[in-house]
């Protein structure tokens, strides 16, 4: 089995998830505006960033229009990644949303969501291929809405010590999440031969950490994020120059290390292994499949035991699967449109006469794993139906697309996004799991049925939760028992 095969870096797209929140002031913006920042991997410069504030108009009303474009290229599993991503949201006069529109383009594909902003919920729109999905995501009740993540407001400059909390939308997660930034010292920063005094703020998000220098007029001089990655404020055309991607391949400076090799791992049943630097406890899963015992919570350690063994066919629940409390598995998201007339149809192909759930399920991994071709310079989130007709992608679009299949045939099915073990390390994953009278895993980029046990569980749900390991990748290591 071929390495891009079985482990296609899922998280090629994360160096944007991990800037949805840099918090400046919009008193500080004389608009128009334009600012631009480089962004780099250690010493390697991997792409830049441009902001843009001008004054439009939405349905006749004056607005700010805020648009920011954001150009990378990395190296991912040998393969050169390029991703643009371009938000756009107009705000009114006190910088609530109104409107956005993001926009993701890599390899050739493209991924859009708009949404519209009410005072209770936003609705919005995920646009992949030829697919459209809608959703309505509610607006917690007294939250301080910002147009724009870079706009978490403050009306002077904070105090050291002083903490301030808004809510953002986010594209890639489709929900409204919390920002806390929280003052922590002033600091001498030299940039470009010049000398500013900043104040160094910490962003805490869902997706992870960031540190922010911000100098006296509000501008963000430099972004620490995670990964290794930064932003350092820069002229337009430095900015743009000398973007030559990464030197070291980003999955494999961000896998979790091991103390020691796991020989044979495809035929691996039983895995005791210790996570450190796991800062999120939401992603210590336990169930039937892996045990989890807290060793450190404080320091993030923790220590997994999981035992793989193929599923006995003759405990197969029938088709369709009737659970209760399972609808949020049966049912259509943006990504998994498992009602779309394609999955469909192919689905019911796939399936024909099978009535036991887990043979459904085999014969969904056997198609997907024969048919689909591996794509390693997309890196955006698509559709099952947008996966299905170009019958080609990673990991994430692998896992999608049978998630979406399965569904459509009656089978309650979760998005899983962990590790898996390869050659010298944990790399970043993606597989399903289906009910079929418990929760079996499958992965449609191995070619059997089994799913070894170094396949560790870290989110389960929808796509979209694969987002959620943004926070530990490149902070995690293994050692091995």
């Amino acid at each position: 089995m071929s390495f891009t095969r079985s482990q296609l870096f899922m998280r090629k797209w994360i160096l944007l998830a991990m800037l949805v929140a840099i918090p400046a002031r919009s008193y500080a913006y004389k608009v128009p505006y334009e600012a631009w920042m480089g962004a780099y991997v250690g010493e390697n410069k991997v792409g830049y960033l441009c902001l843009k504030i001008e004054r439009s108009e939405l349905d006749g009303v004056r607005v700010y229009r805020i648009a920011s474009t954001m150009h990378t290229r990395l190296t991912v599993l040998g393969v050169e990644l390029i991703q643009d991503v371009t938000t756009i949201v107009l705000a009114d006069e006190s910088w609530r949303p109104l409107y956005e529109e993001f926009v993701m383009s890599s390899g050739g594909k493209t991924t859009t969501v708009t949404a519209r902003f009410g005072k209770s919920s936003i609705d919005c729109v995920v646009t992949s291929g030829q697919s459209a999905s809608k959703k309505s995501v509610a607006v917690p009740e007294g939250a301080n809405l910002v147009g724009d993540s870079m706009f978490a407001t403050l009306d002077k400059v904070p105090g050291i010590g002083s903490e301030y909390r808004a809510h953002y939308f986010n594209p890639l997660t489709l929900a409204v999440e919390e920002i806390i930034i929280k003052a922590e010292r002033q600091e001498e920063l030299e940039l470009g031969g010049r000398l500013y005094s900043a104040t160094v703020l910490s962003n805490h998000t869902p997706m992870g950490d960031m540190t922010v220098w911000q100098a006296r007029d509000g501008e963000v001089l430099k972004v620490a994020a995670m990964m290794g990655i930064s932003l350092i404020r820069e002229p337009a055309e430095q900015a743009k120059a000398g973007l030559a991607g990464t030197t070291e391949d980003f999955a494999f400076r961000t896998r979790a290390k091991t103390d020691k090799p796991i020989q044979a791992p495809r035929e691996c049943k039983a895995l005791d292994v210790l996570l450190y630097g796991l800062s999120d406890s939401s992603m210590v899963i336990s169930d039937s499949r892996q045990k989890v015992d807290v060793v450190d919570e404080k320091k993030g350690v923790y220590r997994y035991r999981i035992r793989a063994e193929l599923f006995d066919v003759r405990k197969s629940v029938m088709l369709p699967v009737r659970k209760l409390g399972f609808d949020n598995y049966l049912v259509p998201t943006p990504y998994v449109d498992c009602d779309a007339p394609s999955i469909k149809t192919h689905a019911e192909s796939i399936v024909g006469t099978t009535k036991k759930a887990y043979t459904a399920c085999s014969k969904i991994r056997q198609w997907i794993y024969s048919k689909l071709k591996v794509k390693a310079d997309v890196g955006i989130t698509r559709s099952a139906s947008d996966v299905l007709e170009s019958k080609s992608g990673v990991c994430r679009d692998y896992a999608v697309l049978f998630a979406a299949l399965a569904r459509a045939v009656g089978v309650p099915t979760k998005v899983v996004s962990g590790l898996v073990y390869l050659n010298d390390g944990f790399y970043y994953h993606a597989w399903v799991e289906c009910w079929v009278g418990q929760w079996v895993p499958f992965d449609a980029t191995m070619p059997t049925d089994f799913v070894d046990a170094t396949h560790i569980k870290l989110a389960e749900g929808d796509a979209t939760t694969m987002f959620t390991l943004a926070k530990v990748i490149g902070n995690l290591r293994a050692e091995v028992k």
